[in-house]
Parts: C-alpha cells; structure tokens; sequence
C-alpha cells in the first residue's frame, strides 16, 4: 500500500462523516464552525464520549480551549446553507450566529434550533495534532431535536451550487498551506484541564 492509497482509505472517512456544526461560546462571544471529524470515544452508554477535530486556524479553537466546553449539532440536508454560513468564513470578522435561531445549552454553547440532533460537552483532555487539537469531551446533554437524515460531507459536494465547491475549493487551499506549516509542529506535552 502507498501514502496515496493510504489517503484515499482516509478520504473515506472525510467524506462520509456526518457534517456537524461546532458551537463555542466564552465570555459573551459566541461562534459555530463546520467539522467532520467527530467520533465516538466510548462503548459505556453511561458515560458518552466523543473526539472532536479542531483546526487551530479556526476562532472556534480559542473558543474551545478557553472554555473547555463545545457542542456538536448534526445538521440535516435541509440545513445546507449553514455550511457556507459557518463553513466558509472565519469568526472574528463575521457573526456567523447572527439571524441564526439557537438556544443556550448548559456548557454555555449555543444549540442550533432545527438541527438533527445535538451533544454538549466539557472537554476532559485534548492531544495536540499539530494543525489541530483532537479534543476528548465528556458528554453532558444532548438529545434528538429533528431527526431524519443528517448531511454527509459527500452529499454537501453533490447538492451544493458550482459556486460554493469553488469558493470552498480556495479556502481549503489556504487552510492547507496554513497547515502544512504546522502538521508536523506537535507539542507532546500534556494537557491540562
């Protein structure tokens, strides 16, 4: 098997996670970005985990690390624009709540109204990936809002305007030269809550 091989079996999982709208919130300010890396992180259904991926270029990462907390809403196929919305542009120059129905959640995050279904949670340890964090989180409350189907990355790139695809194109071209310059930078010390 090649490196190349090996991208492509990686690529796997990128595409076909659901799509999910991470939402922050620390001292008043409050924020939601688009991830996919988000997977359970426990087999005991009594203490729910999840690992959720961060970018470190994104504002949501200083969000994140300062109040240890997070929310995971698992958006459905109607919810596309909140993609772009959330997906496409950075926190400190956009409010991308604004107009945008949610609700405070116990961590403090908001909880997008419509979505599929949500999880909130404090981060209980963190393991620093380079250009990003991989956060450990304790779930704390969740619950089914919506259901139906949820959106996958994939179904984003097949339902999603030309327009859209090109404008995330370059950014995913910026975030990539941002992160080939800090993939291989990992601190090894441990985190500390």
């Amino acid at each position: 098997m090649s490196l190349e091989d090996g991208a492509t079996v990686s690529g796997i999982f990128w595409t076909l996670s659901p799509v999910v709208a991470i939402t922050s919130s620390w001292q008043g300010r409050v924020n939601a970005q688009i991830a996919v890396t988000v997977i359970t992180a426990s087999i005991v259904h009594s203490v729910p985990r999840l690992i959720v991926g961060i970018w470190k270029g994104n504002y949501s990462h200083e969000l994140i690390v300062k109040s240890k907390s997070l929310a995971v809403n698992l958006l459905t196929k109607e919810q596309i624009e909140l993609v772009k919305r959330f997906g496409f542009y950075t926190g400190r120059e956009v409010d991308k709540l604004k107009d945008v129905p949610y609700r405070i959640g116990v961590t403090g995050c908001p909880i997008i109204s419509n979505v599929h279904s949500y999880a909130e949670g404090r981060i209980v340890n963190a393991m620093d990936g380079g250009d990003m964090t991989a956060f450990l989180v304790n779930i704390v409350d969740g619950g089914i809002i919506r259901g139906g189907e949820w959106m996958t990355l994939d179904y984003f790139y097949s339902a999603a305007p030309a327009e859209w695809i090109a404008e995330y194109g370059q950014k995913l071209s910026r975030s990539v030269a941002f992160s080939l310059e800090l993939i291989h930078k990992i601190d090894y010390t441990p985190w500390t809550p």
